[in-house]
């Protein structure tokens, strides 16, 4: 092994290291989509196909290729919430690696690949990425894989291999057709005048060809339509407050994690330095447009920017390593020093500060939103079905650890696995926050109404606390009772329903998680009245009535 090598294996593995360590901080993190992508597995699994509740045609998901992988594990009878994150883990990995190489391959210098190794594995967004249980790891090493293999490009083969990494990205996340299209047109101008130019064109298309096209074509037979359902639940015909949603996510990003420097500084090389920076500044700018378009994300922690994060952190490891170079260069010895500290002082103080900020504000997020998981929504799935049995039918909007933990069949308000609701959502008005769509009274009304016609075994809403004791004026906060707030607009409509309360009677709530406002949101179960139930909560010492 070369002195060369042995150095990059050795900064490999200490920030390999680091970023294991990082990703370990937020390991027991739960997301409620990561569920949802569990149930639709489990039921692939089982021989129903890809479908949320079985018999029900609906594609509730973004990442066919998840979905697959995920049955394979069930099949193999491995625990796959555990192994997704294991092997989120290891595709941080690959993307650290990736971009090392890529930052080393772009600017010559080791230690700019260095550099954006460490910002890589310092990036709060990455670590969380890892372990989230969804399929955004996953596809950030792909997009950096496919970028990587076609700045090299030195033969058809690299462009073969950039085209697999991006087809099987685009499984991953329809998203992955972004970089395909960039890395398209740019191989098309590049190779223009090369006398192998059809071989490489080739090489870089087959691979969307072969694996990408059969299984939009069985998605497209199997759902009956060539666009998720979540596209019509989460992008509506009211674009209002979508762009607003959006710019917001990227200023909260860009104050985090160095995000305005580093899109500076791709483009002040795209500009000055080689023409290959052209392709990532683009991309990075369309990319970040596209996310201010759809209205950002609300799951922690910036993960529709994790693909940017390479190219963010190349462009800013290779700057920052050019203009060290550029102060040594002085002639007089005694400034070079004060010069280079002084670089590395006021880039510390550009980025640790803010990340040590992010990561505390993170590590609360993700605790509290852990504890609604473990607590209420992955208990209540079993405890419902051991209140009334096989047979059963619950209606609420976090319905994804509910439904994987249970069996059960579950009927989501929010629309994303529901057809019925996500065309009133498509079609309503409402408010717009973090890829989450709030519709307004007369669409909350119909979906109610919608949802109350399949005449639900169980109602869960998510309120400010238990229900009878907002109504009673028992829930204080600040010397203040609390008036009744419902976290969604759909639950509140489902209260005021016409004939809610002659049909549905309050069993018991379960305290989740810590709102901004200062109150513990509660789930408040609501039964069919004459439902058999094999039993049934009793208030506490205090009156409360908890459901476990």
């Amino acid at each position: 092994m070369s002195r060369d090598t042995r150095a990059h294996v050795i900064a490999f593995s200490v920030l390999g290291l680091l970023l294991v360590v990082h990703t370990l901080l937020f390991f027991p993190m739960r997301v409620d989509d990561a569920f949802i992508l569990l149930r639709y597995a489990e039921n692939l699994a089982a021989g129903n196909g890809p479908v949320f509740n079985p018999g029900e045609r609906v594609e509730g998901f973004t990442s066919p290729a998840m979905v697959v992988l995920e049955a394979a594990l069930l099949r193999l009878g491995v625990e796959p919430l555990l192994a997704v994150k294991l092997f989120g883990i290891l595709c941080g990995l690959v993307l650290l690696g990736v971009t090392m190489a890529l930052a080393r391959e772009l600017s010559g210098s080791r230690a700019a690949g260095v550099l954006a190794g460490l910002l890589v594995a310092l990036h709060t967004g990455v670590a969380v990425a890892c372990i989230n249980g969804l399929e955004t790891a996953p596809f950030a090493a792909l997009v950096a894989l496919g970028l990587y293999f076609h700045v090299r490009a030195r033969s058809p083969r690299d462009e073969g291999l950039a085209g697999l990494a991006l087809a099987l990205a685009l499984l991953f996340r329809p998203e992955g057709g972004l970089p395909l299209a960039f890395i398209g047109v740019s191989a098309l101008w590049r190779w223009r005048e090369e006398p192998d130019r059809w071989r490489r064109w080739l090489a870089l298309a087959l691979p969307t060809l072969v694996l990408v096209v059969p299984v939009q074509a069985l998605k497209a037979e199997w759902f009956g339509s060539l666009t998720p359902n979540t596209l019509l639940a989460k992008v509506p015909l009211d674009a209002t407050g979508r762009l607003a949603s959006g710019l917001d996510y990227l200023a909260g990003y860009g104050t985090a994690h160095y995000g305005y420097l580093a899109l500076l500084s791709l483009w002040a090389l795209a500009l000055k330095a080689d023409p290959r920076f052209r392709l990532l500044a683009l991309l990075a700018t369309v990319w970040t447009g596209y996310i201010a378009s759809v209205g950002g994300d609300w799951i922690p922690h910036y993960r529709f920017l994790v693909p940017l994060v390479p190219l963010a952190a190349v462009g800013t490891a290779t700057t920052l390593v050019f203009i060290w170079k550029l102060l040594g260069e002085r002639p007089r010895e005694g400034v070079r020093t004060p010069a280079r500290a002084g670089l590395v002082l006021l880039a510390a103080a550009a980025v640790l500060p803010a990340a040590l900020l992010e990561l505390r504000s993170v590590l609360e997020e993700v605790h509290w939103g852990t504890r609604a998981s473990v607590r209420a929504r992955e208990p209540l799935g079993p405890w419902l079905m051991s209140l009334a049995g096989p047979g059963t039918s619950v209606a609420m909007l976090d319905v994804g650890a509910v439904a994987y933990r249970s069996g059960l069949r579950v009927i989501d308000t929010g629309g994303l696995t529901d057809a019925r609701v996500a065309r009133v959502l498509h079609t309503s008005h409402g408010g717009y926050q973090g890829y989450l769509f709030f519709p307004d009274k007369a669409g909350a009304r119909e979906i109610a109404r919608v949802v109350l016609a399949d005449e639900p075994s169980f109602v869960v809403l998510r309120l400010n606390g238990e229900l009878p004791w907002l109504l009673q004026g028992r829930v204080w906060l600040e010397g203040r009772p609390l008036t009744l707030r419902a976290a969604y607009e759909q639950d509140r409509a489902l209260i005021e329903a016409p004939g809610f309360t002659e049909q549905y009677e309050y069993l018991c709530s379960i305290p989740s998680d810590l709102s901004p406002f200062g109150w513990v949101w509660h789930y408040n179960v609501f039964a069919r009245k004459g439902l058999p139930l094999a039993h049934r909560p009793q208030p506490d010492a205090e009156g409360a009535t908890r459901c476990f």
